[in-house]
């Protein structure tokens, strides 16, 4: 039975802007900030969860008597001015929004990072213009490791799964979405080249950029 898509759900970074290099050592340097010296695992374990998740877990292993919420702002500050001036749209991702507003796609932004950051970099960038919606994890209350945030992402597109398309970069989120049969279009980047084959064993879009990406399965 062929889906009648109404709708896009795209990632912020790795995805529509080229935002990783921001994300390098963050925890690192969040803490050598309060002469902590971090374990060299920290940003490799940090760089699969949402924001929250991740002063969360700065808080609780290095005993941080900050909040979570103050960690936050701190983490913020950190990248803050690299959205505000210096992250770039990949290539091809305007034309591809360009295309799919014209279709009449109802089309939203799904951060594990943070909804302000998402809206700076995407107000410079001049395609905010295209999204109905722009989520964090936070807001939504759940992470991308929960098949929970894409169906109350729907929901509140007032869309049916079958009608939506998941655009994503990281295989635990590609993986959570597939899992509950949303159709899903992956997008390669430096970061996940490892698992790249992996991913496209979960779904038969991928792409190596988004010139390639059709807009629709029509």
């Amino acid at each position: 039975m062929e889906r009648k898509i109404k709708g896009y759900i795209f990632d912020l970074d790795g995805t529509l802007i080229d935002s990783l290099d921001a994300w390098v050592n963050i925890g690192k340097r969040y803490l050598k900030g309060k002469y902590i010296e971090a374990d060299d695992a920290l940003d490799n374990i940090m760089k699969n969860m949402s924001f929250k998740e991740g002063a969360t877990y700065i808080k609780e292993t290095y005993h941080l008597s900050d909040s979570v919420e103050d960690i936050l702002q701190g983490l913020y500050l950190l990248v803050e001015k690299r959205y505000e001036n210096d992250v770039q749209l990949y290539d091809g991702v305007q034309e591809f929004l360009e295309k799919c507003h014209q279709k009449g796609y109802t089309m939203c932004v799904l951060t594990a990072s943070s909804s302000r950051l998402a809206k700076k970099a995407l107000e410079r960038l001049g395609v905010i213009k295209y999204f109905d919606y722009i989520y964090s994890c936070q807001t939504i209350g759940y992470t991308k490791r929960q098949p929970e945030v894409y169906l109350e992402v729907i929901k509140r597109m007032k869309l049916k799964p079958n009608q939506c398309v998941v655009v994503e970069d990281a295989l635990y989120a590609i993986q959570i979405a597939s899992s509950i049969q949303l159709q899903v279009k992956a997008i390669q980047n430096q970061e996940n080249q490892k698992d790249w084959k992996t991913i496209c064993q979960l779904t038969k879009y991928a792409y190596i950029s988004f010139r390639d990406m059709e807009e629709s399965f029509h």
